[in-house]
């Protein structure tokens, strides 16, 4: 080593770290720095070995064939790498430090390229089966820096990698396989394969990835045809086939063909995974026609089609028809029921109801009849035509039913005449709602009749019943065949009204109220009252006099009248409609009124006795004077004038 020295001070201190290194041994770090730790092929890095020996023999080797600038200092080296084209770039730095034996120090640095390729999986991937995802890595050195993970969206599903390093110059590259079951929230979901390098202390390093977009189907089913029912010849019919379990529903194609020609049709979807689609069709022949409902996704034409074929029977067959003939009671009507155009075996019932009246067969055309009696109970009755035809395959359906409906009119008179709601008895103002009924063919006519007066309607209502709606109702039902009527005799009930009092003092029979009676007077009072029906009468007597005498139908009798009969006398009509009442005020002249009459005539006789006094006093003293020694009015609170002091002496001149 070559120590110059330039002071004594540094001379001291190299002196004494000789001297430590001496004494201690060879302590000291030699380490590699890699920038950056891992280097894309091709690209640059620079690599510098250093030591904490202050005078290092440093020597730092490369595999042959690569090409660096070196730059040195005392204690380090550094190699820059401006293009990198070996796969193994294992730097050895070998430092000695005063010990001939050196320190050797090695470090791995990872090469990789960015090739990364995912296997072709199929254009669309049916739903519940099982595919896998093939994620080939990138070549990296050491293999097993190289980390290959699977993310659905952001999600990690799988990651692998390898703890063998390999070799340099083989390319063995990692793969990593994610098998997975299809399902209908892959569709449309990105998978991602991303590849990262291991840089050591729990941290990578991404250098590239590769994604690819899922699309999904289900188609499990069979088309459905939903009516194969034998068709009418010339009759317009609706073709539905339907396809169930199928996603994505939009991106499903089903049609309709007729003898390999396509048909217009409606494609609708009832729910997210069906598709159904209708078609118009006017069959032209009988027989057997065939028809074929397709269903296909036509963007993915990898996926095969499926077809469902049907042979429906084209039948012609007309539809029967009934006579029934209107009509008298008491007639024959002939019921006629007949069928053409039939190809077929055809079987032709004429039913009443459920009962099967006449039946017959035929294999091109019939005609059945029946004959009844025209009744009045038969109006309305329906008959029933009924035409079967027999289909060549009945496996494949029942038998084409057709029928028609007649109804028997019978005309008739009316059998009697009916009043609804009939009740005799009816209360004043309460409302009656009657209903004149009759039955006949045609219709009758119904009329009410009161009081010789006629109204034609059905139903006759009062709002408020009055007296004046009591009497004889009737309904009559009438038609050009006859006539029929029924009557109602109304009753108005009503509450306790006009109720008046009869008062007889002794036989005389008073008109005025209040009655004034005198002890010992005779009275009899009584009480009527109209109502419907008759009014109970009751006596309310405020009194609590003795000797009186209560009879039947609102009589009262006092035969002997005492000051304790007298007061308010009250007479109640009840019945079960309302109440009416009649009050009498009765009084009674007894013994002290005539005290008190006596007493007030001498009050009287009194006052006219003193009235005849004063006028006589004055009198005397009235007449002339002549005033003598008058004196003059100093008085102020005497006034002046013609008025004069009562003490001044007077004398009479006129005595």
């Amino acid at each position: 080593m070559d120590f110059r020295r330039k002071s004594s001070v540094e001379g001291i201190y190299f002196s004494v770290l000789i001297l430590s290194i001496t004494a201690t041994g060879i302590e000291f770090e030699v380490s590699i720095n890699v920038n950056p730790p891992a280097v894309e092929f091709g690209g640059s890095v620079g690599m510098n070995c250093s030591t904490t020996c202050p005078k290092p023999t440093i020597n730092m080797e490369h595999k042959a064939g690569v090409n660096f600038i070196r730059t040195k200092g005392i204690t380090w080296y550094h190699d820059y790498f401006p293009s990198v084209q070996k796969w193994d770039l294992t730097p050895a730095c070998s430092v000695k430090c005063l010990d001939p034996q050196p320190k050797d120090v090695k470090e791995y640095v990872t090469v990789y390229n960015r090739e990364i390729s995912i296997a072709v999986l199929p254009e669309v991937l049916e739903i519940n089966r099982t595919y896998r995802l093939e994620c080939i890595g990138p070549r990296v050195y050491p293999n097993n820096k190289l980390i290959l993970t699977w993310l659905r969206g952001s999600e990690i599903v799988q990651r692998d990698s390898t703890s063998e390093p390999g070799l340099p110059d083989e390319d063995k590259r990692l793969r990593n396989v994610f098998n997975f079951i299809a399902s209908r929230s892959d569709d449309g979901q990105e998978y991602t394969c991303l590849a990262e390098v291991d840089l050591g202390s729990n941290t990578t390093k991404s250098i590239t990835n590769s994604s690819v977009t899922l699309q999904t189907y289900a188609f499990m089913d069979q088309p459905r045809i939903l009516d194969k029912r034998p068709k009418e010849v010339k009759q317009e019919v609706t073709l539905t086939c339907e396809v169930s379990n199928v996603y994505p529903a939009e991106k499903m194609r089903v049609r309709w063909f007729q003898d390999g020609v396509e048909l217009n049709s409606e494609t609708t979807r009832p729910n997210s995974n069906t598709v159904r689609i209708t078609a118009a069709l006017t069959p032209q022949e009988s027989g057997l026609m065939e028809i074929v409902c397709m269903a296909d996704f036509e963007k993915y034409p990898s996926i095969p089609s499926k077809n469902t074929s049907a042979f429906i029977e084209v039948y012609a067959f007309s539809s029967p028809e009934i006579q029934v003939p209107t009509s008298q009671e008491g007639n024959l009507v002939n019921i006629t029921c007949h069928v053409l155009n039939v190809s077929g075996d055809l079987e032709l019932r004429l039913k009443k109801g459920n009962d099967i009246l006449v039946n017959g067969s035929s294999s091109t055309g019939l005609t059945i009849s029946h004959t009844v009696e025209a009744q009045a109970k038969l109006d309305g009755q329906q008959y029933i035509c009924e035409a079967e035809l027999k289909l060549q395959d009945q496996s494949m359906t029942s038998p084409v039913i057709k029928q028609q409906v007649g109804t028997l009119r019978v005309l008739y008179a009316p059998a009697k005449a009916e009043i609804f709601k009939a009740q005799e008895n009816w209360i004043e103002g309460e409302s009656q709602n009657l209903t004149c009924h009759g039955q006949g063919n045609p219709d009758p006519q119904r009329v009410w009749i009161k009081d010789g007066k006629m109204e034609s309607r059905e139903i006759l209502y009062i709002p408020s019943v009055q007296m004046q709606h009591g009497g004889l109702y009737v309904c009559m039902v009438k038609n050009e065949h006859g006539s029929k009527t029924s009557s109602l005799n109304a009753t108005i009930l009503y509450k306790p009204r006009d109720t008046i009092m009869t008062i007889s003092v002794n036989s005389k029979t008073m008109s005025g109220v209040p009655v004034e009676t005198t002890k010992g007077d005779e009275i009899t009072i009584s009480c009527k009252s109209n109502g419907r029906p008759s009014p109970t009468l009751e006596w309310v007597n405020p009194s609590n006099g003795s000797n009186i005498e209560i009879g039947p139908s609102g009589f009262l009798h006092i035969p002997y009248v005492t000051s304790e009969h007298r007061g308010i006398y009250k007479c109640r009509a009840t019945n079960q409609y309302g109440v009416d009442e009649k009050e009498v005020d009765l009084r009674v002249k007894g013994l002290r009124w005539i005290i008190l009459v006596v007493a007030v005539i001498a009050a009287v006789l009194l006052i006219i006795a003193l009235m005849a006094l004063y006028w006589k006093y004055s009198a005397h003293k009235r007449g002339h004077y002549n005033v003598q020694n008058a004196k003059p009015n100093n008085n102020l609170q005497i006034p002046n004038g013609h008025e004069h002091q009562q003490n001044v002496p007077l004398k009479n001149l006129d005595p």
